[in-house]
């Protein structure tokens, strides 16, 4: 009986979403593989298709026009009927035992989210080295707070690329469906955290373990994606609504207002850049319009620029140590054995 439905939103993926999607139904335990193309240009949908032409288990859609990562990973998810669903994203691929630990651990926890600390690997066939996203020794089983959460999604605490919003948990498709919880379809920036953020809020049991085994590929130009100054302002614009959420904390308030502050410092930033480039000196003059804080680190981060130094100081106190990768998931003991 299948329990887990893997969904892979795929856009002009074609040289990656085979292995996506050969680790996902290459699973130690029963699974259904729901691939969203998302109107690539290229045969991405095809390579998909190809690789379990007649199998059940797989099913392939295309949207009829380019809509996002989260429309894509919406659409899977009301049409899942399993009781979990996992996301993986297309050029990714996940270890063949990774599900059933998870969903093990869920099931003994009685978890609505369950996520592994993932690890990066690079492009190459075969890895055997990796780096942990979060810590980089065994935590255990580490149960997630909204206001834990929001924190560590700070670059200056993590440091920088290792934010818990990178996470992929497995999560418990009811509790989504009971709470109306679905990916923000505007968001191509963060809708994992904002997503996350929202269930913890509904009351999501949500916990954090050892690796199981989600590679996420870090491609040479994977660091110099630019987002515009509009992407950035809906992450700053879903800050605020999370603030306005219900039953809040004092420490869930506080937590999420400095995540809110170092998102407006990002939009400010880019909104600054973007005004530079089009010579609107007015829209320059009206990105120091801000709060006190984000005026500062703005002015901070311009003297860095114009002096040649990082646009910020380096985290040097959490950078990632490479590790051989059966070390990593050897952290997490087997239930069953």
């Amino acid at each position: 009986m299948t329990d887990v439905t893997v969904i892979v939103p795929c856009y002009n993926n074609a040289a990656t979403i085979e292995t996506a999607v050969q680790s996902a139904l290459g699973q130690t335990m029963p699974v259904k593989v729901i691939v969203v193309d998302d109107a690539s240009s290229d045969d991405s949908a095809q390579r998909a298709r190809n690789v379990a032409p007649k199998d059940p288990r797989l099913v392939v859609l295309v949207q009829d026009h380019n809509q996002g990562p989260s429309a894509a990973r919406n659409r899977a998810i009301a049409l899942a009927e399993t009781k979990w669903v996992a996301i993986l994203d297309a050029d990714d691929w996940i270890h063949p035992d990774r599900l059933r630990r998870l969903i093990e651990r869920a099931e003994s926890d009685h978890l609505d989210l369950v996520a592994d600390d993932l690890i990066r690997v690079e492009a190459v066939t075969a890895p055997k080295q990796g780096t942990r996203l979060w810590s980089d020794t065994p935590i255990g089983v580490l149960p997630l707070t909204l206001s834990r959460f929001a924190l560590e999604n700070i670059d200056s605490r993590t440091g920088s690329r290792r934010e818990l919003g990178y996470l992929k948990p497995v999560m418990r498709r009811e509790f989504l469906k009971a709470n109306d919880l679905a990916y923000r379809e505007e968001m191509r920036l963060a809708e994992d955290f904002e997503l996350y953020a929202r269930a913890l809020n509904a009351g999501a049991r949500f916990s954090l373990i050892d690796p199981c085994g989600y590679f996420s590929v870090d491609y040479p130009n994977s660091l110099s994606k630019e987002y515009a100054a509009e992407d950035l302002k809906r992450v700053l614009n879903r800050d605020i609504e999370l603030l306005g959420m219900a039953n809040l904390t004092d420490e869930e308030r506080r937590a999420l207002g400095e995540h809110k502050l170092l998102w407006h410092k990002n939009w400010a930033w880019v909104r600054l850049i973007e005004s530079v480039r089009a010579r609107d000196l007015q829209g320059v003059a009206r990105t120091f319009i801000a709060p006190p804080q984000v005026a500062a680190a703005l002015a901070i981060r311009c003297v860095r620029h114009l002096t040649g130094r990082p646009p910020v100081a380096p985290h040097t106190h959490r950078n990632a140590r490479p590790q051989d990768i059966e070390t990593i998931l050897s952290a997490v003991p087997d239930q069953t054995g």
